[in-house]
């Protein structure tokens, strides 16, 4: 049997800082069943000098010739690792090395319940949250952050297309891969406590490792390239796996997507635009979002993906409904919600509304 547990997979370029103390972080634990991987994609900065300097038997680091790009070195470090899990760390993420050995127990159970994707620090409270199957699809097939994904290594090399798949995808190419670990197995939320779920250095004076040059409207969190990535989620369920689940299956998948879509072009880009630690990550200056420019970002939304689903054959009367039914449900909650927080929250009457719904 492997003796290496877990291999911690980090791709790094030009953010030392975070580096050496995601790397710290890990080696800090006195577990020898785990190893630290970083791939540099030939950082610029002191990055090779500082981790260099690190001698520890179950830390390794390589450095790219040249730069690959952000999706290929992801791939470049999960190739590196050695360990029966692949756990991919962004490099400016906090991690708790001390622990390791809750997340070796967690991952000890996976092996032997046929789970064969986790995702953790996705709950707060300690344990499993199995799914599979359309379930699984629908849970962990979404917009979420890289730092935390834990692939099983031996299906994970399995994979023919996995390097196809950090070149054709638009921003999450480990979605690819999550889709058919699950289809192998199962997918479990965890919460082991290794991923602190904030950041080692300033977020605001890092740039993002995404193209930044361009307007607000073109960068990943925006309405035009949320609804991309939407449809990126429908095909490579809906076309790549042809006759994998039932219509019934595929049309509550759709729902549930279509649904989180429209949140992330209405509130959900509201929040960014409104956060100035995030936009100055991204390049940009913080910005108010209308009621109006919601609602019609929603009706865009629902306009493209109609035009999308009838494109690639996927278009039935019953998800014409399903459009119809939760575009006007969202649209009526964001005019309505919104119209009584601007009432409310120059009384401070939200921020205690907001605190007692998330105690």
């Amino acid at each position: 049997m492997n003796s290496v547990i877990v291999s911690f997979c980090v791709p790094a370029y030009n953010n030392s800082e975070g580096a050496i103390k995601i790397v710290e972080a890990l080696l800090s634990s006195e577990d020898s069943r785990f190893e630290v991987v970083v791939s540099d994609d030939a950082s610029t900065d002191d990055t090779q000098k500082l981790l260099s300097q690190i001698h520890d038997s179950r830390f390794r680091y390589y450095r790219n010739e040249k730069n690959l790009g952000a999706h290929k070195n992801w791939e470049h470090s999960l190739e590196l690792g050695r360990g029966e899990w692949l756990y991919i760390i962004m490099g400016r993420d906090m991690v708790q090395g001390e622990n390791i050995p809750g997340l070796i127990e967690r991952l000890e159970y996976a092996r032997d319940n046929n789970i064969t994707f986790l995702k953790d620090g996705g709950h707060k409270r300690d344990g499993f949250s199995v799914s599979e199957g359309i379930e699984a699809m629908k849970n962990f097939i979404t917009y979420n952050h890289p730092t935390g994904c834990i692939f099983k290594a031996d299906l994970f090399r399995e994979i023919p297309d996995r390097t196809r798949y950090f070149e054709i995808s638009d921003m999450y190419p480990e979605l690819y891969v999550m889709r058919d670990l699950l289809l192998k197995g199962k997918g479990a939320y965890i919460h082991s406590g290794v991923d602190f779920g904030g950041f080692v250095t300033d977020k605001a004076k890092v740039k993002s490792t995404v193209d930044t040059s361009k307007d607000i409207y073109s960068t990943y969190f925006a309405p035009v390239r949320r609804t991309k990535q939407f449809f990126e989620q429908l095909d490579m369920i809906e076309i790549d796996l042809a006759g994998k689940f039932t219509a019934e299956e595929l049309d509550d998948y759709f729902k549930r997507k279509y649904t989180q879509l429209l949140d992330h072009v209405s509130y959900r880009w509201r929040i960014w635009c409104r956060d100035p630690v995030q936009m100055s990550h991204y390049g940009h200056e913080v910005r108010h979002i209308s009621i109006r420019e919601m609602n019609r970002n929603i009706l865009q939304a629902y306009r493209d993906t109609k035009s999308h689903i009838m494109k690639n054959g996927t278009y039935s009367h019953l998800r014409e409904r399903i459009m119809r039914s939760v575009t006007l449900k969202k649209i009526i909650h964001v005019s309505s919600k919104s119209m009584i927080r601007s009432i409310i929250e120059p009384l401070g009457i939200w921020k205690i509304l907001h605190f007692f719904r998330n105690y």
